[in-house]
């Protein structure tokens, strides 16, 4: 058998379909599961994440307000909720591994396994480059653009926007793996990252646009961050392609 015949075999016997829909089945119900346990032990720390996901804007309105009954309750369930996704990412990341594992190439397995590892240690770089840096700027500039006006922000308003932004700078994060795993699977190239920049600068500050509060100091601090990771997504890319 050649090298390329080899790097391009399935090791993993073929399965019937009703048994792939049965694997389906059961990675599902594991994933499920972890983020459900999880969820339950997040509740019992809901007070603890609220506190921490209000952190950055506590200084500058003294205290989120809520404007029904249910709100309260809500908050700290999805709090809860949200937390248990992101410490059962990596859990979910797993049993996706496991279940197209047996119907890739040895190649394709090789192209992935960067992909797996890295991405949700990338994911929590672009939600902690929020929460640390931009996002403290960016409150302090929109609480305090008219001091005429008096904040009052509701809580859940306030959390939904908070998650919205980390997982926004977390994907953005992932663009120099993207940026790998397409070059590996030849899909592009250095050149042709080099070739689209002026047009990737104009979608990234729309994106920036669309994704961030309607204010050019946040957009900024969003688009140049991402500016910089598309040039570091050249240089993978060149990379990838020099050693292949």
């Amino acid at each position: 058998m050649t090298e390329s015949n080899a790097g391009n075999e399935i090791n993993d016997p073929k399965m019937p379909l009703m048994l792939h829909l049965m694997e389906l089945r059961k990675r599902m119900m594991i994933s499920a599961g972890a983020v459900i346990v999880l969820f339950l032990v997040a509740f019992g720390f809901s007070d603890e994440i609220l506190a921490f996901i209000q952190g950055p804007v506590l200084p500058h309105v003294g205290a989120l307000q809520f404007d029904t009954l249910t709100d309260p309750f809500f908050t700290h369930l999805k709090a809860s909720f949200f937390a248990a996704l992101f410490v059962g990412f990596p859990i979910i990341l797993s049993q996706i591994w496991m279940f197209v594992r047996p119907g890739l190439y040895n190649r394709e397995k090789l192209v992935m396994w960067p992909f797996m590892l890295l991405s949700f240690p990338l994911f929590v770089g672009g939600g902690t480059f929020l929460y640390y840096i931009v996002y403290p700027y960016a409150i302090e500039f929109l609480v305090n653009y008219d001091k005429t006006l008096v904040p009052s922000l509701r809580v859940g308003d306030y959390l939904s926007f908070t998650v919205r932004l980390l997982i926004v700078f977390g994907l953005v994060f992932e663009l120099p793996l993207i940026s790998l795993f397409l070059t590996r699977m030849g899909m592009i190239t250095h050149k042709f990252l080099i070739r689209g920049r002026r047009y990737a600068i104009v979608i990234i500050f729309l994106f920036a646009a669309v994704f961030t509060p309607p204010d050019v100091f946040t957009q900024v601090l969003l688009g140049v961050p991402v500016i910089i990771l598309y040039e570091i997504s050249i240089i993978v890319s060149y990379l990838a392609r020099k050693r292949e």
